[in-house]
């Protein structure tokens, strides 16, 4: 599915309901902060992701099928944007006629969309009271956003209110053709009716209404002569009739020049065509629903193996080459018409062709063509500006390849930003920042977290070595850290210097938070053992944990950094600058919350002078034993005296 889809639908959705919703809508499906491009293609299931994200977030008893109409109308609303307006108003009118014509719009987009994989729609039965329509579609739950686009056409363009009695679910028919859909609308279809009896001379009717009370219609002009079926195919010389059984009884004389060989008339249709557009199976049932829809067939003139260096005069002269098969097709637009005086359906068409080449291939001349087709005119032009064409379509598509792997790019590297600016606030804050939130308003008070602070304490043994040996082993130090720190549920705020500082409930709050940030401090503890093992130089750290109540937030708007403040985050820092090189000194507090998790083995240090406190007792954190019941070693001791 085509980005024009989720452009239009987005920019709707932005007016009338924010961008922030929109946002949050790309988010919960995976597409944060994505651009759609309109000649990219997206998955058909964004639509019902987006949809299913928006009966979330809006609410008020909207559901899925809701929604899903409600973007069908965005992109009608979007579509003068992208001056599709202008092919919508001149479909024909009646909405009957926009019903019928909805393919040739298909059509015309299908140049702009070469890999658009168009639905199919066509009118079953049609009354005063509305029409009964075909829907095909390759797409699964696309009904309620083919209503949405009728629903939102009706009312602009024609000024009339649709209903329908069911939109179903599911298809009524599902094979190789795709999913087949009937469903009925309920409209004012009088004029159309009306107009549509005068047209076929059964009654002269004027009625009130602004579009037919201006005509006047002469009940005494009768047709002097009834058109025959001969004169008729004089007319469209390529043109054929066939019956019920879709056998051939008699085709244009241009048509039949080119199967002089192959006589067509008494031959089945499905054996000399196929349908080439819309893609159905050649039968009657389906023939007689298409009318008033641009029909394209697709008929085989000759299949002829020959040797290499051989001509091969079959009809027209045609070179084919080394012993293979080489079919050469006609390719027929036109509309069916059933006739049921005649219990027969005619085809009245033109040949498609493009540049004098190809009416050379077919044995053609300009002469045989009509002129009421346009088809010379068509071919001579074609002939003039085809190099042209090809010449900007291949720079058109070169350049939509381009676009193509520049939003790829852009989109790698929005990631990589993401990444990058998550490493250093949090998600959350973040996005609020994305979304406008001033900076002071970030900040946030939470009851009790726990902070750690680590710090290496043999940098001057390191700064011994060279600049950048110290600068790599520092590297080393803090890679390793940072592993460790994604293995929990904890958020680094920054590292300046030797020093590393690391919290847990926040800015997510949890209540694990000081078994989660003591966990990380055993982590370090033997990362650190690992490191000195695999270097020359011994990396020595002392780490101090602390738990309590404390601010954080992003102040600034100049490199802006999550900080927290309070005094917890001072007591930390000395519980760290007084502890002892390979060691973790927790607080008494630390150590009391730590108490309702069990498997973490400490010992009490004792009283500790600590700068700005006075006297803290704290204790050491030796190691975490799972599945030993959580004891101190003074206990262990009382236990033997």
């Amino acid at each position: 599915m085509y980005g024009i889809i989720f452009v239009t639908i987005g920019s709707v959705v932005q007016a009338e309901y924010g961008t922030d919703l929109w946002f949050s809508l790309l988010e919960k499906v995976g597409y944060r902060n994505i651009i759609f491009c309109t000649h990219s293609v997206y998955p058909d299931d964004l639509v019902a992701n987006l949809a299913n994200a928006a009966v979330t977030e809006i609410g008020n008893g909207l559901t899925v099928k809701d929604v899903i109409m409600y973007f069908g109308r965005c992109f009608i609303r979007a579509a003068g944007t992208f001056g599709y307006e202008k092919y919508i108003k001149r479909c024909g009118r009646f909405f009957c006629d926009f019903l019928s014509g909805i393919d040739s719009v298909h059509l015309h987009m299908k140049y702009t969309y070469p890999k658009m994989d168009n639905p199919f729609i066509y009118i079953l039965e049609e009354d005063e009271n509305g029409v009964v329509i075909h829907y095909r579609t390759s797409r699964s739950g696309f009904p309620p956003f083919l209503y949405g686009i009728l629903e939102q056409v009706a009312k602009d363009f024609y000024d009339l209110h649709i209903s329908t009695p069911l939109l179903p679910d599911k298809p009524n028919e599902n094979n190789e053709e795709g999913l087949k859909y009937q469903i009925r609308l309920n409209f004012d279809n009088r004029n159309y009716m009306a107009c549509k009896a005068m047209e076929n001379g059964a009654i002269a009717l004027e009625r009130k209404g602004n579009f037919l009370g201006n005509l006047k219609c002469n009940k005494q002009h009768k047709p002097l002569t009834e058109l025959s079926s001969g004169i008729l195919l004089q007319l469209f010389p390529f043109s054929m009739i066939f019956r019920l059984d879709l056998k051939i009884i008699s085709v244009g004389y241009q048509l039949k020049q080119l199967f002089s060989r192959r006589k067509l008339i008494g031959q089945s249709l499905p054996e000399v065509a196929r349908l080439r557009r819309p893609r159905l199976n050649l039968s009657w049932e389906n023939l007689v629903t298409l009318q008033r829809v641009a029909c394209e067939l697709e008929m085989m003139l000759v299949t002829q193996t020959t040797d290499e260096n051989s001509l091969s005069k079959i009809s027209r002269t045609i070179s084919y080459k080394s012993k293979r098969v080489e079919p050469n097709y006609l390719l027929l637009r036109g509309e069916m018409r059933h006739i049921k005086d005649w219990q027969a359906i005619i085809y009245l068409c033109n040949p498609l062709i493009d540049n004098i080449d190809d009416l050379s291939e077919l044995g053609l001349t300009l002469s045989d063509l009509t002129l009421h087709g346009h088809g010379r005119e068509m071919i001579m032009a074609g002939q003039q500006h085809n190099s042209r064409l090809e010449d900007l379509y291949e720079r058109a598509e070169e350049k939509a390849n381009q676009l193509q792997v520049t939003h790829e790019l852009l989109d790698e590297w929005k990631m990589r930003g993401d990444e990058l600016l998550y490493s250093m606030i949090p998600q959350s804050i973040a996005e609020g920042l994305r979304r406008g939130q001033e900076p002071v308003d970030t900040c946030e008070a939470f009851e009790c977290v726990t902070i750690s602070f680590v710090e290496m304490t043999n940098m001057d043994d390191l700064m011994t070595k060279s600049a950048l040996e110290a600068v790599s082993c520092m590297n080393a130090v803090f890679s390793a850290l940072d592993n460790v720190i994604d293995q929990h549920n904890v958020y680094k705020v920054e590292t300046i210097g030797n020093v590393y500082m690391v919290v847990g409930g926040a800015p997510t709050k949890n209540e694990t938070h000081i078994k989660d940030v003591c966990m990380v401090a055993l982590g370090f503890c033997d990362v650190m053992e690992e490191l000195s093992v695999n270097n020359d130089t011994r990396v020595r750290i002392r780490i101090g944990v602390h738990s309590g109540p404390a601010v954080a937030g992003v102040l600034g708007r100049k490199m802006p950094r999550y900080c927290f403040f309070g005094d917890t985050v001072n007591t930390a820092a000395r519980m760290q600058s007084t502890s002892l090189p390979g060691k973790i000194q927790i607080s008494r507090v630390a150590y009391n919350l730590l108490q309702c998790f069990d498997g973490f083995i400490s010992e009490p240090r004792g009283i500790v002078m600590v700068k700005g406190k006075g006297e803290m007792e704290t204790h050491w954190l030796l190691r975490y034993q799972p599945l030993q019941k959580k004891f101190s070693l003074d206990d262990e001791e009382s236990d033997f005296l």
